[in-house]
């Protein structure tokens, strides 16, 4: 504020400073000039509405307090000179000149028949005085404006750029989004295509073993479940914004489709006993799709690592914590997915957990291995 009116507050300064000049001097005409210097000074506060006019009236009212008041103190020839600086910073050439001409007719009205003027010089050096004062002041103006325009050429340059970047961020995303939609969906397809061919395979050569049937039958669902969560990502990556995407995005798990996800590690052969106890406030969407990934990677390094080993799942929240854990006991596991420190594995399940200000844990326990994940419900809320 001080930078958007510090010439405002120095023009009212400079009109206190002329009136307490005057206050002690007992010639009234001194106090009559010095009002009228003073009143000048704030007349130019109205420069920003009509320039013009404001300098033309303002050096009237110089004109007529230098023909009451000849003798002139430092302080009000200090207030002509701020005049035409002012009248110098107007934004249109014609107006600054116009002030210019206003001031020179003022200062030849004041000087002319002066007794304290000695003669034409005196004239003629106080006018180039004031005429380079109001050169510099345009000048400076000028140079203001054209650091302004510059200044915002380089906003809009820059603002140009991070919507290029953007544009080309999301184009690149799209690119991506299809590679991986080419690659990845044409493997699971074949998967599938495979799978269900070789079950019809085993039936039509009689009696199908129950046991391999079972196992194609996991293998089937397995890629059909990962391709549908696969288009569903490349939705996110396709999609600008939440209309793009076609309505609001959520995450397509959450912890309601754990007893399914158990069915399916007990088909493939693991014993698993799972626990779940809900007692706690409904889930962000966010949080209840970490939980659940955290959940499905731990059982899935069971199958992969340890398939014999006796596993428990625990499920729990309440109004303060949600606490998800895997323990599997009955086989050492040895694969560095399954290590604290190792493997994408734990480092995407930490990842997920740290999201939402949660903490995994996960290490070798008493005969097997622990994972372990809990959020602080008021934090990860």
């Amino acid at each position: 504020m001080l930078r958007r009116h510090g010439l405002d507050i120095a023009l009212c300064a400079l009109a206190a400073a002329v009136l307490a000049t005057s206050l002690g001097d007992r010639v009234a005409n001194a106090r009559y000039g010095a009002t009228l210097m003073a009143v000048a000074l704030l007349v130019l506060l109205g420069r920003g509405r009509r320039p013009p006019l404001a300098s033309v009236i303002g050096f009237a009212i110089i004109a007529a307090g230098g023909r009451i008041m000849p003798q002139i103190t430092s302080v009000m020839f200090l207030a002509i000179l701020a005049s035409f600086a002012v009248a110098g910073i107007a934004v249109r050439r014609a107006a600054a000149v116009a002030g210019w001409v206003a001031g020179c007719v003022a200062l030849l009205i004041a000087m002319v028949g002066n007794p304290y003027v000695e003669g034409a010089g005196d004239v003629i050096l106080t006018l180039t005085f004031c005429t380079v004062i109001w050169a510099a002041s345009m000048a400076a103006a000028e140079w203001g404006r054209q650091a302004g325009r510059a200044h915002a050429r380089a906003e809009g340059i820059a603002s140009t750029r991070d919507r290029d970047v953007a544009a080309a961020t999301i184009h690149e995303r799209a690119r991506i989004a299809g590679e991986l939609h080419d690659v990845v969906s044409h493997g699971l397809s074949i998967v599938i295509l495979q799978t269900v061919a070789a079950r019809m395979s085993l039936r039509d050569d009689g009696d199908p073993v129950p046991e391999t049937d079972r196992r194609l039958s996991i293998v089937e669902n397995s890629a059909r479940d990962a391709l549908d969560d696969m288009r569903r990502l490349l939705d996110l990556l396709r999609a600008t914004d939440l209309s793009a995407a076609g309505g609001e995005l959520t995450p397509s798990v959450g912890l309601d489709q754990v007893p399914a996800l158990v069915e399916q590690g007990r088909l493939a052969g693991v014993r698993l006993d799972a626990t779940i106890d809900r007692s706690g406030p409904p889930l962000s969407p966010g949080l209840d799709a970490a939980a659940y990934r955290i959940v499905q990677e731990a059982i899935t390094n069971v199958i992969k690592h340890a398939p014999d080993a006796a596993t428990s799942l625990l499920v729990r929240s309440d109004t303060a914590l949600l606490e998800v854990a895997v323990e599997s006991v009955g086989a050492a596991p040895a694969h560095p997915a399954t290590q604290p420190d190792g493997g994408y594995g734990l480092i995407g399940m930490r990842q997920r957990a740290e999201l939402y200000g949660g903490r995994l844990d996960a290490g070798p326990c008493s005969g097997g291995f622990t994972v372990r994940a809990r959020f602080p419900l008021g934090r990860a809320q």
